[in-house]
């Protein structure tokens, strides 16, 4: 027996396999888990399934088109900037069942690294570099030291700020992202080597050397938010955001296969919005969750509708 999840708002379940007004058991919800348990082949449109509706056992029939098989979550990484106590970060990630936690380079991840893997936990690093050579490839060796004691993987995060040393979003970059790269990853042979940016890629950042990043990525991470401080983003849908992610980027050159858009603001956000945002990742084949980013402003409905997901 396979467990499959809803996909759309409402799906008839049937009496038997066939469109009938008088067949319909119950309007089972977006989201709903079902059980197969009827012996017909995979290539049948009806499936005979059970499932648990307000405390009913129900069996009856689905299209199986409109179910979508669920995944083993294999990955649930929560994001941080800065924090003002190490242990407040720890108790957070373990609150939420993390499996990862991404720590930004300027804290103190010597002493984080071994106090996450007592718990279980990986830890990456990640950070938005300075644009300029000799800060960049100070970073890069930075990273290159953390993964030599114990630092599980590393996510850059090239993005555009004009006027400032650390503005990605300018011609005559790819050697210097190319340097940067390569110098880490030679060190995390076998480790996630990552890009994050904004989820329209190269529609908002057409000058950033993109193909130098992503020719050593090994996972893309576009940062798909619906709100932030500074109000809604793109509209503020999650599962649209989500999915306009996955285009954006492999039209930019990322393998679809390997981008998992990232969810947040935190902060901003609403416990349906993260629910939303797991379900888009569910329904498009997607494993992993990312959660940017953890401060003591997130409400704590939002603190157990993360630790709820996946």
């Amino acid at each position: 027996m396979s467990n499959f999840r809803v996909i759309p708002s409402g799906l008839n379940l049937r009496s038997f396999g066939e469109v009938a007004p008088d067949n319909i058991i119950a309007v089972l919800p977006q989201g709903q888990i079902v059980t197969r348990i009827g012996s017909e082949p995979d290539s049948e449109k009806w499936w005979r399934v059970q499932t648990v509706l307000n405390g009913s056992t129900l069996q009856g029939f689905v299209s199986k088109s409109y179910l979508s098989a669920i995944l083993q979550l294999q990955e649930k990484v929560l994001w941080v900037v800065n924090y003002d106590a190490l242990n407040w970060f720890v108790d957070r990630a373990i609150f939420v069942k993390a499996t990862a936690v991404a720590i930004r380079t300027d804290n103190d991840l010597e002493r984080a690294i071994p106090a996450f893997h007592a718990k279980g936990i990986k830890v990456y690093g990640w950070r938005w570099p300075s644009a300029e050579r000799v800060r960049a490839l100070k970073e890069a060796q930075n990273v290159v030291d953390l993964l030599n004691k114990g630092l599980d993987g590393y996510y850059v995060d090239p993005e555009g700020e004009p006027g400032r040393h650390y503005d990605w979003n300018q011609k005559n970059l790819e050697l210097i992202a190319e340097d940067f790269c390569k110098a880490i990853a030679a060190a995390s042979t076998g480790k996630p080597f990552g890009t994050t940016s904004h989820f329209r890629a190269k529609k908002v950042f057409d000058k950033l050397p993109w193909n130098s990043f992503f020719k050593y990525s090994n996972v893309f991470l576009p940062q798909a938010y619906w709100k932030s401080a500074g109000g809604l983003i793109n509209g503020g849908d999650p599962e649209k955001n989500y999915r306009q992610s996955l285009d954006e980027w492999e039209v930019t050159g990322a393998s679809r296969d390997k981008i998992v858009p990232m969810a947040g603001e935190l902060e901003f956000s609403t416990a349906v919005q993260i629910k939303e945002y797991a379900l888009e990742a569910q329904k498009q084949g997607v494993a992993s969750l990312h959660f940017y980013t953890a401060t003591k402003n997130v409400k704590s409905e939002v603190w157990d509708e993360v630790a709820k997901v996946g």
